[in-house]
């Protein structure tokens, strides 16, 4: 982490198409803040991942993770960079989809508030010992 990357790949045409942004929120200590899917999902439960999920239509990559972390953290956030972008193919609820993932880093203040959609939260380093325990959109922000 820490260097911009852009791999795109075409979008096909016959393929869905998800928008999805991911934060990296770091604590003064450096670690990386990570969410517990909670049952309240219909997939991944108990996988850990970024604040972060999929954008709407129309919806700009700023105003999406903003969003979105104010959802899940109950905080809002100041992007301070967009670190990496990727897009990739992958089954999505069954069907094949183009995945365009942007992940940022942000800054947030205060306690953390989750939302029904987690159970709970951690700050951890960002090691291979994690791996085992993202949920896939998260391992590829993290890890690829």
């Amino acid at each position: 982490m820490g260097h911009k990357t852009k791999v795109k790949v075409k979008r096909s045409s016959n393929k869905r198409f998800v928008r999805i942004v991911e934060a990296v929120i770091k604590d003064s200590k450096g670690r990386v803040l990570l969410l517990q899917r909670s049952t309240n999902n219909s997939t991944y439960v108990g996988k850990w991942q970024l604040p972060g999920g999929k954008a709407h239509k129309k919806e700009s990559a700023i105003h999406a993770i903003n969003r979105e972390v104010f959802e899940e953290t109950g905080r809002k956030c100041v992007v301070v960079d967009l670190l990496k972008e990727i897009t990739f193919s992958e089954k999505f609820k069954g069907e094949e989809s183009t995945v365009e993932l942007s992940i940022f880093s942000c800054k947030v203040k205060g306690s953390i508030i989750l939302s029904k959609d987690h159970c709970k939260h951690k700050f951890v380093r960002a090691s291979k010992l994690i791996k085992k325990i993202l949920a896939p959109v998260s391992k590829k922000a993290l890890f690829d």
